[in-house]
């Protein structure tokens, strides 16, 4: 009997898409078949020069179209998949998405990014049977499905060298990060802080860091080296972006890993999993962290309550197994 067969398309994002494959692999009983978006490379300066005319005077971006073609070319149009999933459908043309769905039994779109960031993602919603966000305003605007976001690692480090690690792209978040790092030192902690400086202007300056817990890369950590990072901490910082509702993938990674979370998203007290004990929640108002959660351990969760937030779980329910 032959397996069944489930497509996959996704940024190659610090190597991200290898958690989502490694889980579809592990628990669907799919093989899989993974598409990685890529820049497309002009062939000729004929292509260049079709290209610019057509977005000029077509409104068209035949790059895109051409790049959407070359994602399928090893792929047989005969053969069906049981499930297409896609993230970040947003990147790819009208005629790739149609394609998907004539190759497909059941097309799933998962956003994993808020509307507000990416509002062209609204167009891309009429292709896919099923759609799934992580934001329950954007699930409750566009009326898609809520599932959360999940961890994939549970081996613990019960003797980590850290008091607390977070990483970070530079952006609006920094001024705060900064401050909260401020707070957890007078506390005497240790910290490994890495704030990821993407190329920018001359014109911009990037602020000499107050703490020598703080260090500038320029460099993203793929994601399973920051999972590894997050091993050796006691505690977990995440600090929420403005444009976002729903919670991250470090909430669920340091949950996954038995770790504490201090945390800026005060959602985060609408799920089942919260418990005082496990995640502080940073306020505008806070001026420091109780000694009592910085030095007691981290409190188990009931194991169906653990369960429901496994990558399993995700995968099945995502695919509609449960």
């Amino acid at each position: 009997m032959q397996n069944k067969r489930l497509l996959f398309l996704c940024l190659d994002t610090l190597d991200l898409y290898k958690v989502f494959q490694d889980g579809f692999e592990k628990y669907s009983g799919c093989e899989v078949t993974t598409i990685l978006y890529k820049p497309y490379k002009y062939k000729n300066n004929t292509e260049r020069i079709l290209n610019f005319l057509s977005k000029v005077f077509l409104g068209k971006n035949l790059k895109k179209i051409w790049q959407g073609k070359s994602y399928f070319e090893n792929i047989n149009p005969d053969h069906k998949f049981e499930y297409a999933f896609t993230i970040c459908p947003d990147l790819l043309d009208v005629g790739s998405l149609k394609h998907i769905k004539n190759i497909s039994k059941k097309s799933i779109v998962y956003y994993w990014d808020g509307f507000d960031h990416f509002p062209q993602y609204k167009n891309t919603i009429q292709y896919f049977d099923d759609c799934f966000t992580f934001d329950p305003i954007d699930a409750k605007n566009y009326n898609l499905k809520l599932i959360t976001n999940f961890y994939f690692a549970e081996d613990r480090n019960t003797n980590p060298s850290q008091d607390i690690f977070f990483l970070s792209s530079y952006d609006s978040r920094y001024p705060l990060i900064e401050k909260i790092i401020s707070t957890i030192e007078s506390q005497n902690k240790n910290m490994k802080i890495k704030v990821f400086q993407l190329p920018r202007s001359k014109k911009v300056t990037i602020p000499k860091p107050i703490s020598k817990s703080i260090q500038f890369i320029d460099q993203p950590i793929p994601f399973k080296e920051t999972t590894a990072l997050m091993r050796d901490t006691k505690i977990v910082l995440d600090i929420q972006k403005d444009i976002q509702c729903g919670l991250t993938f470090r909430v669920f990674e340091a949950m996954g890993l038995g770790k504490k979370l201090i945390t800026t998203n005060k959602d985060i007290v609408k799920y089942d999993f919260y418990n005082p004990n496990n995640i502080f929640i940073w306020t505008e108002n806070t001026t420091f962290i109780p000694e009592n959660f910085l030095n007691t351990p981290y409190e188990e969760l009931p194991d169906e309550i653990y369960t429901k937030y496994s990558q399993e779980n995700w995968v099945k329910q995502i695919l509609g197994l449960n």
